[in-house]
């Protein structure tokens, strides 16, 4: 009884070990996307405001 009680809460401990490995995978490939996709949006950015500071800098010239 006892012998049994140990082996299936064993089991209980090793599954659920498993499934926070699994989710902490995939939380931490989440975090990793998303922060990538952030640096991507500031990149573009900072680029549009460079191309921004250059065209109006250009156009008291023009006139």
């Amino acid at each position: 009884m006892i012998g049994e009680w140990i082996r299936s809460n064993a089991i209980i401990i090793i599954v659920d070990l498993i499934g926070l490995y699994v989710v902490i995978r995939f939380l931490s490939w989440k975090v990793q996307h998303k922060l990538e996709e952030v640096e991507q949006r500031q990149i573009y950015a900072n680029r549009q405001k460079k191309i921004n500071r250059q065209n109006s800098t250009l156009d008291p010239e023009q006139e």
